[in-house]
């Protein structure tokens, strides 16, 4: 899945001359934590929630009201903005965009074309919807996850189960990562699942690959069968 399907756009935006009170304005009427800041039409910074309460008066009890909302109204999107932005593309895979974001520690980034126009905003709650989209998890269903042979055919072994059984396979996610020598881990999302026959079920699958857990995600039964 690519940055381009999960998206915010049209992208709001404020202009780098406009006033720390519409920044504020913006993000509430809007729900937004992040404000692209423009300057004829290019993007020179951006503004985010974090930087209006580093901007706003730490001791607001000191102060007036009159002098807090003069403060809003005069003080620049330039002064509190940070500048050149980490920003993504369209065609990025929601993982990169995912990678980007948590090794920067920011929340989300403008999106940008190939040719420099803003097009878009995404934020780790877009990039946790697109998870979870397709992990399928809303239509409920069985998650499997499996230590398999790191070989050509060992995914397919197990999935042949599945399709042996009826059963359909909504996704397929694979790993190396902190898996045993010589094996990958798998986990496997599926639904139609013949609760009478799921010891027959797991009995077959156990012969092509070692089982680790199973979860049934429409009563949140669980099962462990080895450890990691």
């Amino acid at each position: 899945m690519l940055v381009n399907d999960w998206m915010n756009s049209p992208v709001i935006t404020i202009d780098v001359g406009d006033s720390m009170q519409k920044a504020v304005d913006l993000m509430h009427d809007n729900s937004i934590g992040i404000l692209p800041v423009l300057e004829n039409g290019r993007l020179v910074g951006i503004v985010t929630d974090r930087d209006l309460k580093r901007a706003a008066p730490s001791q607001i009890a000191l102060f007036e009201i009159k002098d807090i909302l003069y403060q809003l109204a005069h003080v620049k999107v330039a002064d509190i903005m940070t500048p050149n932005p980490i920003t993504v593309r369209p065609d990025f895979t929601i993982e990169e965009a995912a990678y980007l974001l948590r090794g920067n520690n920011i929340s989300g980034c403008p999106v940008l074309d190939h040719e420099d126009r803003i097009v878009g905003v995404v934020t780790k709650n877009d990039l946790l919807n697109a998870m979870i989209t397709v992990s399928s998890i809303p239509q409920k269903g069985f998650q499997f996850g499996f230590v398999v042979e790191d070989r050509p055919g060992s995914i397919k072994e197990v999935a042949d189960v599945f399709r042996a059984h009826h059963i359909r396979v909504m996704s397929l996610l694979s790993t190396f990562e902190r898996a045993p020598h010589g094996s990958r881990y798998l986990y496997v999302r599926v639904f139609n699942v013949n609760r009478e026959k799921l010891e027959d079920l797991k009995r077959d699958l156990s012969l092509k690959a070692r089982i680790l857990y199973m979860v049934d995600l429409r009563d949140g039964t669980r099962d462990t069968y080895a450890s990691y």
